[in-house]
């Protein structure tokens, strides 16, 4: 919080309090400036350019066998030392950003996507080199060939007037983020529940986890960062995240595939922490299954 007050926003705390915030007409997404993201949208811009995009995630709803099956084979070789962040959480949610885009997706791309989050900051991406990464990826993005999925759904939109050139460019981008970060941070984090506490819903650790802590508003007073983390980790109201049944679907998948190959006993040491003040995630965490050297 004193990082949000530093930069002149608020904060808006307590379920309730925050519920009626998500939901208010008088607090809008839009900073202003035009952004052609659909997360910096409000009004008939947001509908229309969220509605293309919800289509593209319908895709993936009812979640395909074939992206399961690649899941549960990716979990099950994991042996028995492994980090949760580099062998399981960002395979996982690699996979199923690659299948919500249409195109395969290499490390280097992964880590240009994970560098983009300074460039979703709150603070209004002053991280040149998030900045420099989200640029490159819709550079990469507009040249890449792409078979079924959401960079081609969105280059038919595009075509048929849908979308204009500048949301073409850039939502690819916003769309790679929103499916790949928060499953990274949510699918680490979940496993390390499992690894040191034993078995819990997937839905009990989507809100526990929540690791996108705050979405920030503006309103008449000023900017203002309301928090997800206390029971609303897919937002209410006009933002809710469109792919929550999806993002719910890639976690019980995953996490169940983790909890067997975890077993009765396993221990978890080197454990590190992101610093990021609104995305809550692992940075890494070693696990070594049944007392094995890994």
């Amino acid at each position: 919080m004193d990082e949000f007050e530093r930069h002149g926003i608020g904060v808006v705390s307590g379920r309730d309090a925050c519920a009626r915030a998500l939901r208010s007409p008088e607090l809008t997404s839009d900073p202003g400036g035009g952004s052609p993201s659909v997360l910096l949208r409000d009004g008939e811009e947001h509908t229309r350019l969220r509605a293309v995009l919800r289509e593209i995630i319908a895709g993936l709803e009812p979640f395909p066998a074939s992206l399961r099956a690649g899941i549960e084979t990716t979990v099950a070789g994991l042996g028995t030392s492994f980090d949760l962040v580099r062998d399981f959480a960002r395979p996982v949610a690699g996979a199923v950003t690659s299948a919500v885009l249409g195109v395969p997706l290499d490390d280097v791309f992964l880590d240009h996507l994970e560098a983009t989050t300074a460039n979703l900051d709150v603070f209004g991406g002053t991280d040149r080199a998030g900045q420099v990464s989200a640029f490159r990826l819709a550079v990469q993005l507009s040249r890449t060939q792409a078979g079924p999925g959401g960079l081609t759904a969105l280059r038919a939109a595009h075509v048929a007037g849908r979308v204009d050139d500048d949301e073409l460019m850039f939502n690819p981008v916003v769309l790679a983020h929103a499916a790949y970060e928060n499953s990274l941070n949510f699918l680490a984090g979940a496993g390390l529940e499992l690894a040191t506490s034993g078995p819990r819903s997937v839905r009990e650790l989507v809100t526990a986890i929540c690791p996108a802590r705050y979405v920030l508003r503006f309103g008449p007073d000023g900017p203002v960062a309301i928090s997800l983390a206390g029971g609303l980790p897919f937002g209410l109201g006009r933002h809710a995240c469109p792919g929550s049944g999806v993002a719910v679907a890639e976690g019980e998948i995953a996490l169940t595939a983790l909890a067997k190959v975890l077993g009765p006993g396993c221990r978890v040491d080197e454990v590190r922490w992101k610093t990021h003040p609104v995305f809550h995630g692992l940075a890494s965490a070693h696990v070594v299954v049944s007392g094995k050297a890994g």
